[in-house]
């Protein structure tokens, strides 16, 4: 028999419903449910994410291995770790403030607070806008590989390419730092959420009363500098993708008239090269495509608060925003698994740095040998480039 609800709970589900109009009531569920384990799980990921962005500086800066992929590879692995390091110092904070240490709530902390979480973002915005310029250098190379090979595979390019990102990015970032502002807290002394009492005054963080600049900064980082770039990485990621099945079917085609072409030294080495899977190219992708579905999302929802308000921004917004910096600093902690799982020269170099058990001749096995070296296998004369070994089929084995 089928119990009957009685007609109060009907009510307080429909009340309950009217008032959830963002779907916040299930998004409130879920932040208090994961919010027991943010900190936690986010410290471990920070730790992970310094210690291997380190060694992605380390071996990157290598002689054998200044590319200039590498070079914007070097100026986004040290934004990924100011972010970690930053971060894991903004949680000890936070960890610290909850358990209700009064000194954790005064002004000069919660200043702290304020231009710790501010140049996070500054970070973040960084290591994105160097995820696209890697993403644009590697198209480049691969659609005109001529070209390419007079102006990309110069280190100098992406060495300006590196400060001008350093530089400008931080100065169009600057309006993050008007939309939060440190207030003394309104129940203070007593902090209802924590159940503690602590002597007063105590400070914490909230929104800018400026609705008009609220509005304004939500709209350009959530259009010009999330969805929009998002955009144009899905489009680069798109064409890479199509690179590289065009570069498949080169190898495959090289490989049934492999033989019936005699060219010079450097033109035997960039078959050899064309044998070998763009395993660069592949590891750039998957790169592309945790950062398309990071920052994708982050996106909209700088989009939505930008339209709906600071009503949006507390109910859904806020509450989401440990679990999305959770995935943001996932995605800038697993570059190093990708790069020894998909970059043989990478591999190689880290354990000649690290592993003492490795053996020392490994170096001068690394495929490609110096930077020079390679420039030199790509200086192929026209005349083998019409015959299928253009640089656009082997510049995928490049790291």
């Amino acid at each position: 028999m089928t119990e009957i609800q009685p007609v109060s709970d009907i009510l307080a589900d429909e009340q309950m419903q009217a008032q959830c109009i963002f779907f916040d009531c299930y998004i409130q569920t879920f932040s208090m449910n994961y919010d027991e384990i943010h900190i936690p799980l986010s410290i471990s990921i920070c730790l992970f994410g310094a210690a291997s962005n380190v060694f992605n500086i380390i071996v990157l800066t290598r002689k054998r291995m200044r590319t200039p992929i590498n070079i914007l590879l070097t100026g986004l692995s040290f934004a990924q770790w100011l972010l970690a390091t930053n971060y894991f110092l903004f949680l000890l904070l936070e960890y610290y403030r909850m358990q209700c240490i009064n000194v954790l709530w005064s002004e000069a902390l919660t200043w702290y607070r304020f231009f710790n979480v501010n140049f996070n973002t500054v970070f973040h915005t960084i290591a994105f806008s160097t995820t696209i310029v890697v993403a644009i250098f590697r198209y480049c190379a691969l659609k005109f590989p001529i070209q390419a090979n007079r102006f990309i595979y110069k280190s100098k390019p992406a060495i300006v390419a590196n400060i001008i990102i350093w530089l400008i990015v931080p100065v169009i970032s600057a309006p993050v730092f008007f939309i939060s502002e440190v207030r003394i807290v309104e129940d203070s002394p007593i902090i209802y959420h924590l159940n503690c009492t602590m002597p007063g005054p105590l400070y914490d963080l909230s929104y800018q009363a400026n609705p008009q600049l609220f509005s304004a900064v939500f709209w350009a980082f959530g259009v010009v500098f999330k969805i929009l770039p998002s955009l144009i990485l899905t489009i680069l990621l798109i064409a890479l993708i199509r690179s590289l099945k065009s570069v498949e079917r080169r190898r495959k085609n090289w490989k049934r008239t492999q033989g019936a072409q005699i060219c010079t030294n450097s033109e035997r080495k960039a078959k050899r090269k064309l044998t070998t899977r763009p395993r660069t190219t592949r590891m750039l992708v998957i790169i592309l495509m945790l950062c398309v579905l990071v920052e994708l999302p982050n996106g909209f929802l700088n989009l939505c608060v930008a339209i709906y308000g600071e009503d949006f921004g507390n109910r859904v917004y806020d509450p989401m925003g440990n679990f999305m910096e959770m995935l943001t600093l996932l995605y800038s902690s697993v570059s190093f698994v990708l790069y020894c799982l998909m970059s043989n020269d990478f591999l190689t170099t880290f354990r000649v740095l690290f592993c003492p058990w490795s053996n020392k001749h490994q170096l001068s096995n690394i495929p490609g040998g110096s930077w020079r070296t390679r420039q030199e296998d790509t200086r192929s004369p026209r005349s083998c480039l019409m015959n299928g070994t253009a640089q656009s089929s082997f510049v995928g084995t490049y790291t």
